[in-house]
Formats: structure tokens, sequence, C-alpha cells
């Protein structure tokens, strides 16, 4: 029986489990039943020119999470486990912490708006170090590992140190002082927002310095700024900056931080973006994420989106992927992240120097079909142009693709009959 994309789509995303989605492209493609999680390696100088400290923030929803119940709980215990190796290869430093979670109710456990926040730090003399990050599930025995280079920058004495910049989720006050801090780690600003902080420390040369802050859009044009006096000192000093969101649409943006004293200045910059509650992690530009819709929609729909008004985009956008939501009672939609998800892979398992992956025939396929259950690879054949079967054994369908270059610019030869222009 013949299903359509959206059949397809949708059976994909209920049973995750399937090899539908289980892709041979890549051995380090993270398996969908790992934990998932975000962190962010940020690095602060330390009142010594020749050291910095580096903190990993994480960022764990309890929906990724295995919760078991215990008695009138639900239990979730995980390990975390960091290792660090300097530029020989050489174990650095290493730490390993087992957490437990507990919840009151089974709806808890799915929540994508809850998480765990672990964060560890290490003060490490200023050179290149390579970090793993794994997290473990310790109930599925699953592991998810995530890698950073990290670049430690040698300094004189009389430089200024800024360190990273981190866009932060809540501040803890008292009074009128900031004396804690949640980050934010996916550098994700929800639309609903008035307002929202930057957080970074700085050191330098006992004295005033002159501090300018600016939210830019990519191609550097200053949406908002501000300015002001902050105090150097060789000990690092903190400093939050408020923005107010005006001004910001569904959109990337880049946040930019200058410190200058006397001839002596330095700067910082930080990729952030705005977006709203269940809008896919894997979108970056909403204009962009519409744009990658044209296997999926007209193409008059995909001009009636961009062209219209932000608030108009994203209600057009939202109700397209609200429509087709397989679970409606939930704050995800699985369909909605599924497609991206593989746009996003897409665009980096299949992309060329004059391409987009997700825009190659390879990344149509995968994107509409997702992984195959088997491919055939002939790159040497004698008498062929070297080409490619991938097998969906669930659809019976097959394609073939074919270098006609020699460059790696596989085709489709196989024709996709009446589901490249179906909506679902």
């Amino acid at each position: 029986m013949k299903r359509t994309i959206s059949q397809v789509l949708i059976i994909a995303v209920i049973f995750g489990s399937s090899a539908l989605l289980k892709g041979q492209f890549n051995p380090n493609m993270r398996d969908r039943e790992t934990p998932f999680y975000n962190t962010e390696v940020v690095r602060f100088p330390t009142q010594y020119a020749d050291s910095s400290d580096v903190t990993v923030y994480l960022k764990i929803p309890y929906d990724n999470l295995q919760f078991v119940k215990f008695d009138t709980v639900y239990r979730a215990q995980y390990e975390i486990s960091l290792v660090l190796f300097d530029k020989e290869g050489i174990q650095a430093d290493s730490k390993i912490d087992r957490h437990t979670v507990e919840v009151n109710t089974f709806e808890e456990t799915n929540a994508m708006d809850r998480f765990e926040t672990p964060m560890y730090s290490f003060r490490l003399h200023n050179s290149m170090y390579k970090l793993s990050v794994g997290l473990m599930d310790l109930d599925t025995r699953k592991t998810t590992y995530r890698k950073h280079t990290v670049q430690l920058e040698k300094m004189t004495e009389k430089a200024i140190q800024i360190s990273d910049l981190l866009m932060i989720d809540k501040v803890s006050r008292s009074a009128d002082t900031i004396n804690g801090f949640t980050a934010n780690v996916m550098n994700n600003l929800d639309d609903k927002l008035d307002e929202f902080y930057l957080y970074f420390t700085a050191r330098g040369p006992e004295g005033p310095a002159y501090m300018e802050a600016a939210v830019m859009t990519v191609d550097n044009e200053v949406i908002k700024s501000k300015n002001d006096t902050i105090q150097l000192g060789p000990k690092p000093n903190g400093t939050f900056v408020k923005m107010d969101t005006g001004g910001l649409n569904y959109n990337r943006y880049v946040y930019k931080v200058k410190i200058t004293q006397e001839k002596e200045e330095a700067v910082r910059r930080k990729d952030f973006r705005v977006s709203w509650v269940g809008l896919s992690n894997y979108i970056a530009n909403l204009d962009k994420a519409i744009e990658q819709m044209i296997y999926i929609l007209p193409s008059g729909k995909i001009n009636e989106m961009k062209e219209a008004k932000p608030e108009e985009k994203k209600h057009l956008f939202t109700e397209y992927w609200k429509k087709r939501d397989p679970s409606p009672k939930t704050e995800i939609n699985e369909l909605m992240n599924e497609y991206f998800r593989r746009v996003n892979y897409a665009t980096h398992q299949f992309g060329s120097s004059i391409k987009d992956g997700w825009r190659t025939d390879m990344g149509m396929v995968y994107i509409l079909f997702g992984a195959p259950n088997d491919i055939e690879r002939h790159p040497f054949d004698l008498g062929s142009k070297p080409y490619e079967i991938w097998y969906y054994f669930e659809i019976n369908r097959q394609f073939v693709f074919v270098d006609d270059s020699g460059f790696g610019d596989y085709r489709l030869v196989t024709p996709l009959y009446d589901t490249y222009n179906s909506t679902f």
C-alpha cells in the first residue's frame, strides 16, 4: 500500500525506533534513543594572566531522561563524565558525577520546559584542550557525548581580558543586587520575554573602562545598544547587561561587547536567536525554515509565508504545523521537530561548496523519507559512473542516485511520482 509523505513522517515520529530513522550515513550520528542535552563551555579569566577557569553548563530536559516509578514518585538517574585532554592528547583533568531527579506526576517526566542544569568548572593553564562531555542515563545505560575544543588565550598582565558571553535564563536577587543566575545554554530567547540578561567577567589594569554592548543582525546592523562604565582590576569583575527585546523578531542575532581602556580594547561576540515555545530547536531562522519546506508546501504557500509580516508569518507557520501535530496536548510538535532534524542532518551530510545539503537530491529524499534501510554504493564499477541505491523496505521504494560529474554531486534518476508536491 502506498503511503503519503504525511503518513511516512508520522509513522517515523511515533515509531522512532524504526529502521526508517536509523541512518547508515554517519556512524557518529546520535542514536535517537540516547539522551539529548545541550552544553555550553565558557572561558572565564582569573586574576592570573597565565590561567583561566573553564565552566561547563548543561541543560537536560526531563523528557530526555528515563523515569522509573518508585512507590509514589518517579525517579531518573544519570551520570555526567567530563574529560579534558591537552594538546598532546594527555588527560589533563576529569570529573564524574551522578544525579537523581524525582517528580510526583507522570506528566512531569515528559516536560520539555523542565530541566536539570548541572555545571562544572576547571582551572587550567592557558593552552589548547579537547573536552569530552558524556551523559549516561543510568536506567537505559545509553550515553550521548559532546566534544569541544577549548582554546585558552595567553595574555599579558596589562591586557584586557573578557570572558565568553553567557546568555541568562533568569536571575535571583536580594534587593537591587543580583546574586545568582541560571544559564540559558541553548542561546535561544523566548519571544514572550520583555527583557533579557547577558553576563561576562573582565579583568585588566586597575581603573575605569568604557563598555559598549550591542545587539546586531548577522549582517552587523545594530538593532539596539547600551553603553556604560565598568571597573577593571587584576581580579575579574562580573557584569550583567540588561536589554529589552523591542525590535527583535524570529531570527538569529549577534551580541557584541567591547571594552576600551585608553589604547587597550577587547571584544567578544555571541550568536543567539529569538523563537517561541514549541519551535523546533533545529530552526535558527524562520525565513530559512519556511524556505526549507519546499518539499512539502507549494511555492505559492511558501511565498505567502515569507512575505507576511512577522506576527502573521509566525501564525501561518504555527498553524501549518499545529494541524499536523501528532500530540497536540504537548508543547513539542514531534512532526515539525522530525522534519527539521532531517533538514539539519541533510544540510551537514550532503552539502558541497556550491549547494546546501538540504537542496541536493540526496538531501531531498532523506528529508521526505528519512534514512534508508539499506544502501548499495558503487563508486568504482567499470563502465559505469558512480551511483548509489537507497532502499526503503517499509514503503517498498528504492531511489537511484548517479554522480554524472564525478565530483560527488549525486542526482536522483528515480522519479518521485506524486509525492514531490504533496502536502501534509
